[in-house]
C-alpha cells in the first residue's frame, strides 16, 4: 500500500511539468514571432496617426459625413414616398437646409450669421471636401469638426436643444433637425412653443394644466427624435471611422513588413544598394508573409501581452 501510495506522488508533478514546458516552448515560439509584428504594428500606428494630423484627417472625415448626411436627409424629404432617391443625388441643397448648417455653426462657435452663412456656402459649394492644407484655416467649421466624435456630437446636441427651445429665431436649424416627427408636432411647437406655457393666465386651472401638459409632451417627443438622430449619426460615423482606420492599419502593416522583409533578404546578400540588387532580392515568399503580418500586426502587441502572463503564470 505504502509502494503505491509513493508511485503516485511521484507520478503526479511530472504530466504538470511536461505540460508547463510544453506550454513555455509554444509561448517562446510565439512570442519570437509576434514581438517583431508588434514592433512593425507599432510603427504603423505611428506613421497613421502622424498622417491622420498632417493631412487633418479626422476633420475632413467628420465634415464629410456631416455633409453628406445633411444632403441625404434633403434628397429623402424631397423624394416620393414610394422608391429611391435617384443615384448621385448626394449634392443636392437648398437655401433651408444651407442655413440650417450656418445657424450650427452660429451655435456652435459664436459667430457672427454673416461669417456662418459664408461658411456653410463654402462647404456646401464644395461637397463637403476640405482642402488639403486645411488644419491652417480659420474657418469656423474647422472648430467643430476638428473636435473627436463624442464631444462634435455633445456640442451639435447643445446647440439642436437651443433651437427647439428658440425655434422661431433658429428655424432653418430646428425645422432640419425635427424632420421626421409629426409634422402637427413641429408646426405647433414653431407658431406656440414655450410660450403656450406662459400665456395661460386667462385659463381656467384645468385649462392650464392640460396646455402645460401637452406642450411638454410635445416637446419632449422632438427631443427624442432629434437625439435619436444625432445618435444614429454618431454611431454610424464611429463605426466608418474605426473601420477606416482598421483598413489603413492593415494597409501600413503590409507595406512595412514588405520593406522590413525585403531590406532583410537583400542585407543577407551583401549586395551593392542598388535598384536591381534590391529588386532581385524579392521572392514571391515575402508577399503571403507581409499580408499576414499587415492583418496580424495591429493585434500583436495584445497577443504578446498575453503571451506573457501566461508564460509568467
Amino acid at each position: 500500500m505504502q509502494i503505491l501510495f509513493a508511485l503516485h506522488q511521484a507520478a503526479l508533478p511530472a504530466p504538470s511539468t511536461d505540460v508547463g514546458e510544453a506550454v513555455n516552448q509554444l509561448t517562446d515560439f510565439l512570442l519570437r514571432y509576434l514581438v517583431p509584428l508588434a514592433a512593425v504594428g507599432a510603427l504603423s500606428m505611428a506613421l497613421i496617426e502622424f498622417g491622420k494630423k498632417i493631412l487633418d484627417k479626422r476633420t475632413k472625415f467628420h465634415t464629410l459625413r456631416w455633409i453628406r448626411w445633411m444632403q441625404r436627409a434633403e434628397v429623402e424629404r424631397d423624394a416620393p414616398a414610394v422608391g429611391k432617391a435617384p443615384k448621385g443625388a448626394e449634392g443636392a441643397r437648398s437655401p433651408g437646409t444651407e442655413r440650417a448648417l450656418a445657424e450650427l455653426l452660429q451655435l456652435c462657435t459664436g459667430v457672427s450669421a454673416t461669417e456662418g452663412d459664408e461658411a456653410a456656402q463654402d462647404l456646401f459649394d464644395d461637397g463637403g471636401h476640405l482642402p488639403f492644407l486645411y488644419a491652417w484655416s480659420r474657418s469656423p467649421a474647422h472648430a467643430v469638426f476638428a473636435l473627436d466624435l463624442a464631444r462634435m456630437m455633445g456640442s451639435i446636441q447643445e446647440a439642436a436643444d437651443i433651437a427647439l427651445a428658440t425655434p422661431g429665431q433658429y428655424e432653418s436649424l430646428y425645422r432640419f433637425m425635427t424632420r421626421g416627427a409629426d409634422p402637427k408636432d413641429v408646426n405647433d411647437w414653431l407658431a406656440r412653443g414655450p410660450a403656450a406655457m406662459l400665456n395661460v393666465d386667462n385659463l381656467s386651472e384645468a385649462d392650464q394644466k392640460k396646455v402645460i401638459k401637452e406642450q411638454a409632451e410635445r416637446f419632449a417627443r422632438l427631443r427624442q427624435i432629434v437625439k435619436r438622430k444625432l445618435d444614429g449619426f454618431q454611431l454610424y460615423t464611429g463605426d466608418r471611422w474605426a473601420s477606416w482606420n482598421q483598413f489603413a492599419a492593415n494597409i501600413v502593416g503590409f507595406v512595412v513588413m514588405f520593406i522590413v522583409l525585403l531590406y532583410s533578404h537583400w542585407a543577407s546578400r551583401n549586395a551593392p544598394l542598388t535598384p536591381v540588387a534590391v529588386a532581385s532580392s524579392f521572392s514571391l515568399s515575402i508577399l503571403p508573409i507581409s499580408l499576414l503580418g499587415g492583418i496580424l500586426s495591429p493585434v500583436a502587441k495584445d497577443l504578446v501581452t498575453a503571451l506573457q502572463r501566461v508564460k509568467n503564470g
